[in-house]
């Protein structure tokens, strides 16, 4: 995309700031690399499993590293 369309593209949806560690990796995660429905099925998975056993130790320790370090709360 050429710098003048989005430029009018900023326009069009507005000019938004949010200084928020996930919303910028979901951001990120949406526009670059999964497709926003799947991302959506993710989450909604996610809230309907508030209690979950996991099969790999150390996946779940690196998700948890991760989700501490996205955390807005420090």
């Amino acid at each position: 995309m050429n710098e003048e369309k989005t430029k009018a593209m900023r326009v069009r949806s507005g000019h938004i700031v949010i200084h928020s560690r996930l919303v910028s990796f979901l951001y990120n995660l949406m526009r670059d690399h999964m497709p926003v429905g799947d991302v959506e099925t993710l989450v909604q998975d996610a809230e309907d499993e508030p209690d979950v056993i996991y099969t790999n130790g150390w996946l779940a320790n690196y998700a948890a590293d991760l989700a501490d370090r996205l955390s807005d709360k420090k």
